[in-house]
């Protein structure tokens, strides 16, 4: 099902893409990457919170103490000034590079459902989705990227480094590492849900 959905929705923008500027007016490309990324925030947000009642331990800390998320490198803007003052096509080109960097994460966060303590269903139908939306969303994003005419080269990911945690065979180390991925991934989903928010009001509502 999951499968079914991601080849619809990826052949949806590539129907977007081919066909001339209007055909597929930018707002409704707009209102389609909206509601994709807050889905996908809704999602990372869910996972998060189920892993924090199911898996979370207090006795780590101070010991242990979250790294900061790959995505940390790629420059964003940190205040609402800052947004309203960056390009339209800057805040998408970011917005593109934070989607690309999860895509091999989720990869890894669905085996790592299935080696957890415990049996954790609702988890891994909520990773298995997550990675699915994460690739609709960028194809999203890069279709509207291409109807303001500028040229998105692909960079290198910010690397993970936390694969190895996530599968050693420490218990501890092994749920530290998912708790620190689940809580990056809330993050970046709800950054990119705003950023992706604002954009909508600038270009569909052309306000601020």
């Amino acid at each position: 099902m999951c499968m079914l959905l991601l080849v619809s929705s990826l052949l949806l923008w590539e129907h977007a893409a081919s066909k001339p500027t209007g055909f597929v007016s930018t707002e409704d490309l707009y209102d389609r990457v909206v509601v994709q990324s807050h889905t996908t925030y809704n999602l990372a947000a869910d996972i998060f919170y189920e892993f924090d009642s199911n898996f979370y331990k207090s006795s780590w800390f101070p010991k242990r103490m979250p790294r900061l998320c790959h995505t940390a490198s790629i420059h964003t803007p940190e205040s609402r000034q800052e947004v309203n003052e960056t390009k339209t096509e800057d805040l998408l080109k970011a917005i593109i590079n934070i989607t690309n960097a999860w895509e091999e994460p989720l990869k890894h966060l669905v085996s790592a459902v299935t080696s957890l303590p415990k049996p954790a269903d609702n988890m891994l139908k909520i990773a298995n989705t997550l990675k699915n939306r994460n690739a609709v969303l960028l194809e999203g994003l890069k279709t509207i990227l291409n109807r303001t005419k500028t040229v998105y080269e692909e960079t290198d990911s910010p690397v993970w480094s936390g694969l190895s945690d996530l599968k050693s065979a420490d218990e501890d180390t092994q749920l530290f590492a998912f708790y620190s991925l689940v809580r990056c991934l809330r993050r970046d989903t709800h950054k990119i849900d705003t950023f992706l928010k604002v954009l909508r009001c600038r270009v569909v509502f052309n306000n601020e």
